[in-house]
């Protein structure tokens, strides 16, 4: 085989190889499915929170697709009351601001002055979800899944500044997610607990356990 050959299969073997290692490195951010998960600290529910992909367009304005699933991993059937009919939740963390800048159920559920808010004085439409007592029964490996979408609306006044009007398109730039079973909660001095944003099942040992659920976060870039 003459040089020049044996060099341009050489070098179409590396330009091979390199482009195999940057779709290797780069592809999960741009398309492929991500998750985490978090095990109740009695071990008989796991929260899975997982997006498709990573990276997400702002023109046009590309929709974040968040599913969470709440699976029962024990060997016992396992009775779950919610105080709504959606059962999950999600809050995103902007980098730029080092501040929650949405949160889902503030949208959907809580109101935007409080549980008690008229949705009327939001700037945009919203239909808030009554309370509703909802209870069934998870036998051993059965789940309950919900996917939630963020539409890159955030509240872009950040820190005490918040204003609670999350209508504001939220800017290129690095974010975080991290998904409730249950509902979240600011974390701040003038957002109060709520008994209805917990959920409630009994234990094992006969404790009923009144509780939130809450993910590790993953990382998302709006480009």
């Amino acid at each position: 085989m003459k040089t020049p050959l044996k060099l341009t299969i050489v070098i179409a073997v590396t330009i091979s190889v390199a482009v195999a290692a940057w779709l290797f490195v780069f592809r999960s951010e741009e398309t492929g499915a991500v998750y985490v998960e978090v095990v109740s600290d009695n071990g008989v529910l796991k929260l899975t929170m997982m997006l498709d992909k990573t990276m997400f367009t702002t023109n046009p304005r590309e929709p974040v697709r968040i599913n969470l699933t709440l699976v029962n991993i024990g060997d016992q059937d396992i009775t779950l009351t919610f105080h709504y009919n959606t059962k999950f939740d999600f809050m995103v963390w902007a980098y730029t601001q080092g501040w929650y800048g949405y949160r889902w159920s503030y949208d959907h559920i809580q109101g935007p002055v409080g549980w008690s808010a008229n949705a009327s004085a939001y700037p945009v439409n919203i239909t808030l979800e009554p309370p509703e007592m909802s209870t069934f029964v998870l036998r051993p490996g059965e789940k309950i899944s919900q996917t939630l979408t963020w539409d890159q609306l955030y509240d872009g006044s950040g820190g005490e500044a918040f204003s609670g009007s999350q209508t504001q398109l939220a800017p290129k730039g690095k974010y975080r997610v991290e998904g409730f079973a249950g509902f979240a909660r600011w974390h701040d001095p003038w957002s109060p607990e709520n008994p209805l944003r917990f959920f409630e099942y009994v234990s094992a040992n006969g404790t009923l356990v009144s509780t939130v659920l809450k993910t590790p976060g993953i990382d998302i870039s709006l480009v």
